[in-house]
């Protein structure tokens, strides 16, 4: 009983980031950008503990039934891409009109593809094609003041790179960080 609460616990820790998702979302209306950074930073901290909490308790043995996995994806596709793309838009690094309505549902809809492919990571831990890690570009697009063109410009870029089977690095060393 006791790895089982401790495993219903790692997975509220992880849903716990939906909540960060929203207050980021928040702050980005009110205006709040330092806030919303700090909040996307503590969701990086979850999503970075929360496979090691997870294989700790042993939440697969003990919760068979939840599938965090798919839980860890909800929250990442919320506070990695939603969100920051969110922030961009409250924070004018999107040009106004029709173009900037293309440019911000370029992440959203680039990443429902990366996230439903079932290679996106690879046995050997990378990703391939870009991870959609827009919370890390947002974060240098507004920390490095950069005009919406280069914003535009890097939003397109990055959309692209889901697409094309690059490897790119993916951090956890033992395998992914699931819930």
């Amino acid at each position: 009983m006791g790895l089982r609460l401790a495993g219903a616990a790692v997975h509220l820790y992880t849903a716990s980031g939906s909540v960060l998702g929203l207050l980021i979302v928040l702050a980005a209306f009110e205006g709040d950008v330092e806030a919303a950074l700090w909040l996307g930073l503590a969701t990086l901290f979850i999503d970075g503990t929360d496979g090691m909490l997870a294989r700790r308790f042993r939440v697969k043995e003990t919760i068979p039934w939840f599938d965090g996995a798919r839980m860890d994806d909800i929250v990442d596709y919320l506070t990695y891409v939603f969100a920051p793309v969110v922030l961009l838009w409250t924070t004018g690094y999107f040009p106004g009109g029709a173009l900037g309505w293309v440019l911000a549902s370029l992440p959203l809809l680039a990443s429902c593809y990366q996230f439903c492919r079932v290679d996106a990571k690879t046995s050997d831990h990378f990703f391939l094609g870009f991870p959609s890690y827009w919370n890390i570009v947002a974060f240098y697009v507004i920390v490095l003041d950069v005009s919406d063109l280069v914003t535009g410009v890097t939003i397109v870029v990055f959309a692209v790179l889901v697409f094309v089977p690059i490897r790119y690095l993916y951090p956890p060393a033992r395998g992914p960080c699931r819930a």
